[in-house]
């Protein structure tokens, strides 16, 4: 088996948000699986991606759909994280 990729999120198990959203990161990108099945959109793990990113101080500057089935996100680290360091 394979092992997973951190900024690949397929499934709400998938999200690992300490080793995605942590504070020597200014900006990160993840891929969102969006329709699991067979053009079912599924926008509650993009929602629960977003609140990890937020409780980490990042917050969603861009997403953009790639081919039908993902999301891809952008997130950037907020202003005052300097602060936090």
């Amino acid at each position: 088996m394979s092992e997973r990729t951190p900024l690949v999120i397929e499934t709400a198990d998938d999200l690992d948000a300490e080793s995605i959203f942590h504070s020597d990161r200014d900006q990160v990108v993840v891929a969102v699986r969006i329709t699991p099945v067979f053009g079912t959109l599924d926008l509650g793990i993009v929602a629960e991606v977003v609140d990890e990113a937020n409780r980490a101080g990042f917050a969603l500057v861009r997403e953009r759909p790639f081919r039908d089935e993902w999301l891809l996100c952008v997130f950037d680290a907020y202003e005052d994280d300097d602060a936090r360091r």
